[in-house]
Formats: structure tokens, sequence, C-alpha cells
């Protein structure tokens, strides 16, 4: 009996420090990203998906290539702008060009997909803005929050016009200067 005491007498600083003992064990490593940018304002979230309905239109509407459907305005909104970090805001609109007409958008070749035409996009001044090009200047930048007029458009490009789906996919891009 008396080896068990010095056993205990060993033991028992470790069983009365309880859940109190310090352990420091590896938990892994950490990894910081980003980017400081200088930009000279943010687009708005909800305008970084932005869809612009159409609606549904006539093909005798349009007779002749270079004819256009009546416009439909739409908005892309910046937020927080500042003239400390640039001047003008450009843009550039990309994607899949119409075949017959480089400077508009395919509106698909797809089964159930008109022909003869594609979408056009002006600026507010009702210019066309050419896509996959050179980015255009679109504003002077102001301080605060802006909005950038825009004017969408289906343009034909043949004599012979067929209904159907008259969908096109952009993407946008927004230069500081």
């Amino acid at each position: 009996m008396s080896a068990a005491i010095p056993v205990v007498f060993l033991f028992s600083p470790f069983l009365q420090a309880g859940n109190k003992w310090k352990v420091q064990l590896p938990g892994g490593g950490m990894r910081f990203q980003g980017v400081l940018i200088a930009e000279a304002c943010s687009v708005e979230t909800s305008d970084r998906t932005l869809t612009v309905n159409m609606g549904q239109l006539r093909t005798n509407m349009l007779h002749a290539p270079g004819q256009d459907t009546a416009p439909v305005i739409f908005d892309i909104h910046l937020r927080e702008c500042t003239q400390a970090v640039s001047e003008y805001v450009s843009i550039t609109f990309s994607g899949v060009a119409n075949d017959k007409n480089p400077d508009i958008f395919s509106v698909g070749d797809e089964p159930n997909t008109a022909q003869g035409v594609g979408l056009a996009i002006f600026d507010s001044t009702n210019t066309l803005i050419p896509i996959n090009s050179t980015p255009r200047r679109i504003d002077h930048i102001t301080n605060g929050d802006m909005t950038l007029h825009f004017v969408a458009k289906y343009r034909a490009t043949s004599y012979e016009i067929t209904g159907g789906k008259a969908n096109a996919q952009a993407l946008f891009s927004l230069t500081y200067e």
C-alpha cells in the first residue's frame, strides 16, 4: 500500500490543474488577398447583372437594313464617384457580333431565333456605340452618384426579317481616364 502513496503525490499537481492547462497547438495557415485600385466610381450592385426588357415587337416595323425599332432606355448607376482619381468615364460593350453588322450584337442562331436583326446600343445622344471596340468616352465624372444613360434598339440587317427570340448577351467594362 505504501507504493501507491508516492504515485498519488507525484500526480496530484496534475490532478489539481484540471482544465487549466495552457497548450498551444498548430491551427493552420491564413492567406489575405486583395487589390487596391484607383477607381473613380463603383457600379451599383443591381446593375452588374442588368436585364433590359426589349418587349414584344412586330417584324413589319423593320423594312430595310439599318432601320431601328423604338428605343428602350436603360441606365447604369455609378456610386461614390470622385474626381480626385479620374476626370472621365468611358465604356466598352462586348459580346458576339452580328454576322452582317459587326457593330451590333447577334441575337443568336439557334432554332426559333429571329433572323435579319441584331441589337444596337446607343449613348444618350443617340450615337451608336460599336461593340467590341475601344472604350468610348461617355461622361465627365462628378463627385457623388452618377447615372449613365443608354438606349437599346433592334436593328435590321436584312430585307427579310423573321420572328422569333431576339436575346443578346453583353458585357460592359468601364475605363476611368
